[in-house]
């Protein structure tokens, strides 16, 4: 069983191996790389325990810095796929979809002008089909306390201007039938 690594020991491996790695992670991220050097030195405090014999510990470094690098490459591919995502679903409104979308854009409005423990409420009984009890133990209140919360909340919905606007209007041109706005399942 090897002896776990000091932190004069993690220290003594900066100094050592640090502007090699500094290199070695701007060849390969640019200035974001300077960000990941201190991450591969937290790494090593970290997991000081299960730093290999010190002949091995470059090499170590390199292998951390490498693992890092290929999670910060795809967490910058997933970011720049989901942008590109919402921006292409923000960009397309397909033919018909405009009475949903101010349905959505009206229902975003009201959530927004409730307190956010009472969006959660109301998220969580009417997206997620929790039962008051169980929504009141997610939000750490008591069954009562939810229960006259999410009674406060619906009203505040019913009253808000966006969505009375939204009941007020006339059946969609295509004969559809009218949204009702009391229905928060369109977000």
């Amino acid at each position: 069983m090897r002896p776990t690594a000091s932190p004069r020991e993690i220290e003594d491996l900066y100094r050592r191996h640090a502007d090699e790695l500094r290199g070695y992670l701007y060849r390969r991220a640019g200035p974001a790389g300077a960000d990941l050097l201190g991450e591969v030195f937290v790494v090593a405090l970290q997991r000081r325990s299960d730093l290999p014999a010190p002949e091995l510990r470059r090499a170590w470094l390199f292998g951390t810095a490498r693992r890092l690098l290929l999670a910060a490459d795809r967490t910058a591919r997933r970011r720049h796929s989901a942008e590109a995502e919402r921006a292409r679903l923000a960009d397309a409104v397909p033919p018909g979809e405009d009475d949903r979308s101010a349905v959505t854009r009206a229902v975003q409005q009201a959530l927004a002008s409730l307190r956010e423990q009472d969006r959660e409420l109301i998220r969580l009984t009417e997206w997620e089909r929790l039962p008051v009890t169980e929504a009141a133990m997610v939000l750490g209140v008591r069954a009562g306390t939810a229960r006259v919360r999410l009674h406060r909340a619906r009203r505040a919905l019913a009253d808000h201007p966006a969505l009375r606007d939204l009941h007020d209007r006339p059946a969609g041109l295509d004969g559809s039938e009218r949204s009702d706005p009391t229905t928060f399942g369109a977000c």
